[in-house]
């Protein structure tokens, strides 16, 4: 068996969508049972659970009781089978990754040794780590000096972006591959099930996902929605100046909102991987927790121009550019992956 220590115990998207297509990705090329470990912070789980429903604000109430509700039961569905008897004795192999667990100054639960491997004494492998914005200047000698140790324990390294690869190099001299989120390399067969999908909209709309947009930069989606008469909704998270807000949806649902919008507004880092993966005109407003994962791919894809503050360049992505990078990409990702699998499967 393997076992995936990551965060999917939550309701954000990008997070049980990357989990989800991890495990997907490894059930698709072994015949072994993939298990994701239990594991969560408990801050993290109250943050993303329970924190929404502390608000005078009804519509935001409802919305999230019922995406918490959707949410729980589309994963019983998309990730089957998880309950085995006794599995800790099965395991003979750990992947970490994908996501921030490697996030030493995580706001919400900071340092955490179990994310590192601490007291896991089975192979580990780590794919698609992010550290986030962590900067080692503001992260003490003691935890340091403990990191080094844990990442030495580990077989192979893998991380998502530039940030991550340096924080690694600094600490115990190797350069990891920087591979693809999980997302981008697997689509679990639930994304196109129609069975979970609850609503569908019968008119072309601009998509936002995210919070994190200013003034000016809201005006300039409105006008830009005018000129091209769109309708504007909102999902996953409520915008007060959007109109329609759509909170109640399952991943599925999410998904299928980006692949049928005419454009995506967003300021989340899987905005960014499912308006790419599905090949969607898009824009980005620069999260500043989010800039550093964002910032490799960014960069890798040439998409500086899609990022806007106060006006948006008004040409379209040429896909068929974007696609031969990223189809290579896949395949470099998808093969570090199989590699670092087989070796201690035999």
């Amino acid at each position: 068996m393997i076992e995936i220590v990551t965060y999917h115990n939550t309701i954000n998207y990008g997070a049980l969508l990357q989990s989800l297509a991890l495990k997907d990705f490894i059930q698709k090329n072994f015949k072994v049972k993939v298990k994701l470990c239990d594991y969560h912070p408990k801050k993290l789980i109250y943050l993303e659970k329970y924190r929404p429903l502390i608000t005078k604000n009804f519509y935001k109430f409802f919305g999230s009781i019922k995406k918490n509700f959707l949410i729980n039961s589309w994963k019983k569905k998309a990730f089957l089978n998880q309950d085995y008897d006794n599995y800790e004795g099965m395991v003979k192999l750990n992947i970490y990754g994908s996501d921030e667990i490697w996030n030493v100054n995580n706001a919400y639960h900071g340092y955490d040794p179990f994310y590192f491997g601490k007291n896991h004494d089975k192979i580990k492998i780590a794919y698609a780590v992010s550290v986030g914005r962590t900067n080692l200047n503001n992260v003490s000698e003691i935890i340091k000096d403990e990191i080094k140790v844990l990442l030495n324990r580990f077989e192979s390294i893998s991380v998502r972006d530039e940030n991550t690869a340096e924080f690694v190099n600094k600490l115990i001299k190797t350069t990891p591959e920087i591979v693809l989120d999980p997302t981008l390399i697997s689509t679990p067969e639930i994304l196109e099930n129609e069975k979970f999908v609850e609503k569908k909209l019968n008119y072309n709309y601009a998509l936002v996902y995210g919070t994190v947009f200013s003034k000016s930069q809201i005006d300039v989606i409105f006008n830009y929605c005018k000129k091209k008469n769109l309708k504007i909704i909102s999902v996953g998270y409520f915008n007060r100046w959007v109109k329609k807000n759509f909170l109640g949806l399952n991943p599925t649902t999410f998904y299928d909102f980006i692949k049928n919008s005419s454009i995506v507004f967003t300021s989340m880092f899987h905005g960014i991987m499912f308006s790419t993966k599905l090949n969607k005109q898009f824009y980005f407003s620069p999260d500043p927790i989010r800039s550093n994962k964002i910032k490799s791919f960014v960069d890798e894809m040439n998409l500086h121009r899609r990022e806007f503050k106060d006006f948006l360049d008004d040409g379209y992505i040429d896909y068929n550019q974007i696609n031969k990078k990223l189809n290579n990409r896949i395949i470099s990702s998808q093969n570090f992956l199989l590699k670092s699998i087989e070796k201690y499967l035999s």
